[in-house]
């Protein structure tokens, strides 16, 4: 037997417990539930169904083919746009201006055609003839998560880098910070339940008060932010769009409870961050005279991208996972306002016990969110710096 058939032997020997664990807790789970979506499986077993819950839930399959047409285009243009600001394209003597306005011509003609026959023709219509908890589900998901990501890493990395620049109580604060991740969800849930109270006397509304605004119902409340500024501002009535593409103010004060547990494990991982970037990069950038603010853009923001580009990964597979504090948060008042399609999915199997129809609804959320993960890896993967 030669020595690289037994180094295969020995690896395979080595991954086998691993590989059980994974098939075991991973991969059957995952085939079981696609074969569950695919009959009518209500408590038990009862009729082959194929694909009627996937065309159930998402819709239409005609409309299928313009909405995947309509993806295509927007990534070739996507493609068109890296090739514009390709460093060929800013060469040449005859074609130097021609041939990138060509360029710039096709690409926006191609991005029209795909928002147009991908949102407009393909989804529009999926959205119509679909099941509208599931895609009320990706709305508030999408809300949810646009609303959490971009606030949670901008204040993460706003702590890490004040904690990376003192020397004193540095572990104190970083504990503190890291508080709110280790407690456990729902005890903290429970609590921001009570501070968020519609009562009068609630924590919100006192602190509300303070700036002479009225008490408001928090996570009873179904209408919009911008609705209620609205009335806020003297305005009898609003356009009834408003509250359909805007987040609720339940669903905010989720957002607000989301970002206070989490901006602290990302402060931390940002810090270990900021703390392997070599010093003598700063001390370079002192002796050229170099600001702060120049100092935070050209070095460290490029040298902790990696971590920032892990940590938002992370936090949108997370976001379109949400479940546990939703579901202690969430009231009767906020109406589906708050119901992200985990929650959807979990009304299916607990509220009409249709275990098909919910595990068809998991995996189009599945397929999502590993689109989204590839989609978020490909354009996003090419601007972390990693020091090449």
């Amino acid at each position: 037997m030669s020595t690289r058939i037994r180094e295969q032997q020995l690896a395979w020997g080595l991954l086998a417990p691993a590989l059980v664990v994974l098939g075991a807790f991973g991969l059957f789970p995952i085939g079981y539930a696609l074969y569950v979506s695919l009959h009518r499986w209500r408590i038990k077993k009862e009729a082959v169904v194929g694909f009627d819950h996937y065309v159930r839930a998402l819709g239409d399959p005609h409309y299928l083919l313009p909405f995947v047409a309509g993806i295509v285009l927007i990534w070739a243009a996507y493609r068109l746009r890296v090739t514009l600001a390709s460093p060929i394209l800013a060469t040449g003597s005859a074609e130097r201006g021609l041939r990138p306005l060509y360029v710039r011509i096709t690409w926006v003609v191609v991005a029209l055609s795909g928002l147009w026959l991908g949102l407009a023709q393909g989804l529009g219509g999926l959205v119509e003839t679909g099941d509208p908890a599931l895609y009320n589900g990706f709305k508030v998901t999408f809300f949810y998560a646009v609303g959490t990501i971009p606030f949670q890493l901008s204040l993460a990395t706003g702590l890490a880098y004040l904690l990376f620049k003192i020397t004193r109580a540095r572990g104190a604060f970083r504990t503190l910070f890291f508080l709110p991740y280790i407690t456990p969800i729902i005890a903290s849930a429970v609590v921001f339940r009570t501070i968020f109270s519609p009562h009068p006397s609630s924590l919100a509304n006192r602190f509300w008060s303070l700036w002479g605004l009225e008490n408001q119902r928090w996570l009873y409340e179904s209408k919009s932010v911008v609705a209620l500024l609205l009335q806020g501002a003297g305005f009898a009535s609003y356009p009834g769009w408003v509250d359909s593409v805007f987040p609720s103010l339940a669903l905010t004060s989720i957002i607000l409870y989301n970002i206070w547990v989490y901006v602290g494990y990302d402060t931390v991982i940002l810090l270990a961050g900021l703390s392997a970037i070599p010093k003598q990069y700063y001390e370079a950038a002192e002796m050229d005279g170099a600001g702060e603010w120049q100092v935070f853009r050209h070095i460290t923001l490029p040298l902790v991208s990696p971590t920032l580009f892990f940590l938002s990964m992370v936090a949108v597979i997370g976001t379109f996972k949400a479940f546990n504090h939703v579901y202690i948060l969430r009231t009767p008042g906020a109406r589906d306002s708050v119901d992200v399609l985990s929650i959807a999915i979990f009304d299916q199997v607990f509220e009409y016990h249709n275990a098909g129809y919910a595990s068809a609804m998991a995996f189009v959320l599945f397929i999502a969110i590993l689109a989204l993960t590839l989609l978020q890896n490909r354009v996003l993967g090419r601007r972390v710096f990693y020091g090449d």
